[in-house]
């Protein structure tokens, strides 16, 4: 069984009720306690107990709808891994650069390119930017490529015994898709500025700060629907864009 299957969500407080039905029941069952829920695995079934934290229970649903979403997604296509791009690159010419510097950050990166993709319902898009907590869409995105540990329940007995269960082989492929795409935007961008590119990290680029810079930047993350904000000096507030366009 994989992980990343569909799961019943309970209460936390039913976790004991699951674990007392495992007492003298003959045969293997798992459990693994998580930052967000804990899990059993039981009869080839999932339950997913949440964390007691109200802002953790109020986006699970995020979980089962991305899970949907991919699925569906993944029907009837060949998904072809892109290529492996690192998540944080220098400017080797520009470490010791001391002038202005500005940085362009991308809005939830990961999450808007697996809308823009085509990988999540719009639906779930927009819900998902409703949960005050991104740690947690980006969790739900990182559940599509995650190997998870679980400890073994032999008939009905927590063990320390150990089982791991490897991630969906095409899920994977759409996650780091999701990733490598961020790179990609990230590394045309260092292009076009050339030696006026110090790094980017992530869904951030940092470049010399110039009027023809910042407007190349913001150009090219309009063509390609993304959405943005300038960070203008560390120490000062940031601008969003529609800030930037009513000035």
């Amino acid at each position: 069984m994989s992980s990343s299957n569909n799961f019943t969500v309970l209460r936390d407080e039913q976790k004991k009720l699951v674990f007392e039905k495992l007492k003298n029941k003959k045969g293997i069952a798992y459990y693994r306690k998580g930052s967000y829920s804990d899990e059993i695995i039981w009869q080839d079934r999932k339950f997913l107990f949440p964390s007691p934290l109200k802002k953790i229970q109020a986006g699970m649903w995020v979980f089962r709808s991305v899970l949907n979403d991919v699925k569906n997604y993944v029907i009837d296509k060949k998904i072809i891994a892109k290529k492996q791009l690192p998540v944080n690159y220098w400017n080797d010419k520009n470490k010791k650069y001391r002038g202005k510097v500005t940085a362009t950050d991308l809005d939830h990166a990961y999450w808007r390119i697996a809308y823009i993709e085509g990988i999540i319902k719009p639906k779930t898009y927009e819900n998902g930017l409703q949960i005050k907590d991104k740690s947690i869409r980006l969790a739900a995105l990182a559940n599509l490529s995650s190997s998870k540990e679980y400890q073994i329940i032999i008939d009905g007995v927590l063990t320390d015994k150990t089982k791991v269960f490897k991630y969906n082989q095409v899920y994977h492929k759409v996650y780091n898709n999701i990733r490598y795409t961020c790179y990609e935007h990230m590394n045309i961008l260092a292009e076009m500025l050339a030696d006026d590119f110090i790094c980017y990290k992530t869904d951030c680029i940092y470049y010399k700060d110039t009027p023809k810079n910042r407007d190349l930047v913001q150009v090219y993350l309009d063509s390609v629907n993304m959405e943005w904000k300038q960070l203008i000096e560390p120490d000062k507030a940031e601008m969003k864009k529609e800030d930037i366009e009513t000035n």
